[in-house]
């Protein structure tokens, strides 16, 4: 029976060096001065090596406001598409809900980044080289609209992997296996999802368009919204 109570000793004796009790250490050095200031810098919900070490907080951070940035060119396409010029009523559903999709991902982003006991910075941006884009123009014809939609989720998707990759190197401080799940159960399986269906859209406009070589594109373009109604 003393051996057992002696084991249990000793396991506890490693589970509190392993915990190495900051918090705990913090409050008492705190409450053992005589000061009303209780600053407690260790007692947050940071842990592992998330923000010390690396880049990886600030690129989820970064990654929040790019979805934040989509969403908004998204919207504004579905505003272009909604006009009584424009008249696509089709494409104006697809982009707004490309929009919203952006948008409830960012509200994510940014309460997992508190979560993890971080600030969200609303003017971070990667450090990873930008990929080199143009100044957003919503005034696209509806081939080019598409063209555009996908590549900004392949810019996402990439994006994730990035942070992926920063969050899984085998080291001792950058390793972050609730990132990595975290990234990878809500956004590269749906993101995956999002690119094959603006491929297929990409490829069946360009077939409705040149099946009669470029003859009734008025038409064509009309179908096709009209699809894009009923399934988008």
């Amino acid at each position: 029976m003393k051996a057992i109570i002696y084991s249990l000793f000793g396991l506890l004796a490693v589970s509190a060096a392993f915990a190495a009790d900051a918090c705990y250490q913090d409050v008492s050095l705190d409450c053992g001065q005589a000061s009303n200031a209780l600053s407690l810098p260790r007692c947050n919900a940071i842990y592992g090596e998330y923000g010390r070490h690396g880049n990886v907080a600030t690129e989820m951070q970064a990654y929040a406001n790019l979805h934040l940035e989509r969403s908004y060119e998204y919207l504004l396409s579905a505003a272009y598409f909604n006009n009584y010029q424009t008249n696509r009523a089709g494409f104006s559903k697809l982009f707004k809900k490309l929009s919203d999709d952006a948008w409830e991902k960012s509200i994510d982003l940014i309460k997992h980044v508190t979560m993890r006991g971080d600030e969200m910075n609303f003017s971070q941006r990667s450090t990873q080289k930008p990929v080199e884009r143009k100044n957003y123009t919503v005034e696209l014809h509806e081939l080019e609209s598409l063209a555009k939609a996908l590549d900004s989720q392949k810019e996402l998707a990439e994006r994730a992997f990035y942070i992926h990759r920063e969050a899984t190197r085998n080291s001792q401080h950058l390793h972050d296996s609730e990132i990595a799940q975290y990234l990878e159960e809500e956004f590269i399986e749906n993101q995956s999802k999002k690119i094959r269906e603006l491929a297929g859209h990409t490829t069946d406009l360009k077939t409705f368009i040149t099946a009669n070589n470029g003859q009734d594109l008025s038409l064509a373009l009309y179908l096709f919204d009209e699809y894009l109604q009923k399934t988008a």
